[in-house]
């Protein structure tokens, strides 16, 4: 009891702190069919020139920012999300059903790896409402998330765990997840509202977006240099939404 009263006051605490500055305003945006079938991740390349994505049918497809497709693996692995670890340029793919987090290595990305599991997930039997994003946070850290409960863990590479709490005061999953560094917000994409959730690292809640129009979002990237949100669709013909923002 202490601990979770620790925790909300934490929260309460970073959200007020935030609050000072002015928050990502929504604006319009466009939207690009993609050939990634069941999209699910997505992230900034290592170069910046290109987004990253993967799907449940085991893909990793490279997307230029006008939406042309070129395929950089192929792996029997339902792949839910994927981060890179600017340090080494390594991809992190959050694996549903197995509920582990797998590493593919940089530069050619053809070598994978499993890195550690998220047992909990495993030992609850998330199934199908297991893990759904992965992102890089910093020093060795990784934020994982999970559709059931609605759950964010903190993880080291090593597989040590660091934390968890749940989002379900407001969300009702982690779908997608992307960190910023330089504002330190974390993205939370939330398919089932149809929302994209701004919080803290420590799970405090900013702000919330809708994106009504949406399917079934399942991956989000933020692109400041582009003045964007990028936000991808998991349905029947996969889609690439830019959303534009005032930052």
């Amino acid at each position: 009891m202490k601990r979770n009263i620790l925790f909300i006051l934490a929260c309460i605490l970073s959200v007020i702190s935030y609050g000072k500055n002015a928050l990502p305003i929504m604006k319009g945006h466009v939207v690009y069919d993609v050939d990634v079938e069941e999209l699910s991740g997505l992230c900034m390349s290592a170069d910046g020139t290109m987004l990253v994505s993967c799907g449940d049918q085991g893909v990793v497809k490279s997307i230029s920012f006008d939406g042309a497709v070129s395929e950089m693996l192929v792996y029997d692995a339902d792949m839910e999300g994927l981060t890179l670890d600017p340090a080494t340029g390594d991809l992190y793919l959050a694996i549903e059903g197995e509920q582990h987090v797998y590493r593919l290595a940089a530069p050619d990305y053809q070598t994978v790896s499993d890195v550690f599991p998220v047992q909990e997930a495993i030992d609850d039997n998330y199934r199908n409402g297991g893990l759904e994003g992965v992102e890089y946070y910093k020093d060795g850290i990784l934020f994982v998330g999970s559709q059931e409960h609605a759950h964010l863990w903190q993880y080291r590479f090593d597989g040590t765990l660091l934390s968890k709490v749940s989002l379900s005061d407001f969300a009702t999953e982690v779908a997608g997840l992307c960190y910023e560094p330089e504002s330190d917000y974390l993205w939370v994409m939330d398919s089932n509202m149809r929302k994209i959730f701004l919080c803290t690292p420590a799970g405090g809640l900013l702000a919330s977006y809708d994106v009504p129009m949406i399917e079934n979002a399942e991956s989000i990237c933020v692109d400041r240099a582009r003045g964007c949100v990028w936000v991808g669709s998991d349905e029947d013909s996969p889609k690439l939404y830019r959303f534009e923002f005032s930052f």
